[in-house]
C-alpha cells in the first residue's frame, strides 16, 4: 500500500468534491460519518473482513504527512500506524486503509486499533466505545493505475482527536467516475 497525506478541506469544499462522484451510492459511501464497514457490507450484499493488516508504533515526526498535524501531537508522541485491507466474502478487496491514532487516549481504543482481525469500527462499537467521526476530505487516489474513491476522517474521543483514517476504496466496487469539475479543484482528484 502506498503512503498517503492526510489532508482536511473546508466543509463545504469536502461536499463540492463529493458532489461530484456520479454515482449516488459513491457520494453516500463518501459523505457518510457512520461505519463504512457496515456500507459496503450492504453495498456488497455480504460481510467484510480484514485480510491484511500490520500496525507499529512510531514518532509522530515520522507518521503519514499530515496525521500528527489532525492528531494535535507532538513531534515525539507515540501513534499507531496501521494499514489493513478490507475484503468482501469472496476475497476481493473492498478498501485499503490506514489509520494514525493517539494510543495513550483511551486503553480499549488502543486494543481495538492494534487488533488486526477486525475492523476498527466494529471493533469500537463491540468494545463499548463511543466514537464520532468528522469527514474531512474526499477524492480520487490511485489504486492499481485506476482512479478510485477516497475518504479522510477524523475519530473522537471526547473532545480530542483519537485517529485519523483514510479509506481508498476498489474501483471495481465502488465507482469512482467524477462529473466535471473535480480534477480542476486541484490537490487530490
Amino acid at each position: 500500500m502506498s503512503a498517503h497525506t492526510f489532508t482536511t478541506r473546508k466543509p463545504a469544499e469536502t461536499a463540492v468534491r463529493t458532489g461530484r462522484f456520479t454515482a449516488p451510492p459513491t457520494r453516500m459511501l463518501l459523505s457518510a460519518d457512520g461505519l463504512t464497514t457496515t456500507l459496503l457490507e450492504a453495498w456488497t450484499g455480504g460481510p467484510a473482513r480484514i485480510g491484511a493488516a500490520d500496525h507499529r508504533r512510531v514518532p509522530a515526526a515520522a507518521a503519514p504527512a499530515g496525521s500528527a498535524t489532525l492528531l494535535g501531537a507532538g513531534p515525539e508522541e507515540r501513534l499507531i500506524v496501521r494499514r489493513s485491507v478490507l475484503n468482501g466474502r469472496d476475497g476481493a478487496e473492498l478498501s485499503r486503509n490506514v489509520v494514525v491514532a493517539r494510543p495513550a487516549l483511551d486503553a480499549d481504543a488502543e486494543r481495538c486499533l492494534t487488533d488486526t482481525g477486525a475492523p476498527i469500527g466494529a471493533a469500537l462499537q463491540a468494545a463499548g466505545t463511543a466514537h464520532r467521526r468528522t469527514v474531512l476530505d474526499t477524492g480520487v487516489r490511485d489504486w492499481d493505475g485506476e482512479p478510485a474513491a477516497y475518504k479522510t476522517y477524523l475519530l473522537w474521543h471526547g473532545r480530542r482527536p483519537l485517529a485519523a483514517v483514510t479509506e481508498t476504496f476498489n474501483p471495481a466496487v465502488v465507482p469512482a467516475a467524477l462529473g466535471a469539475g473535480l480534477l480542476a479543484a486541484g490537490g487530490s482528484r
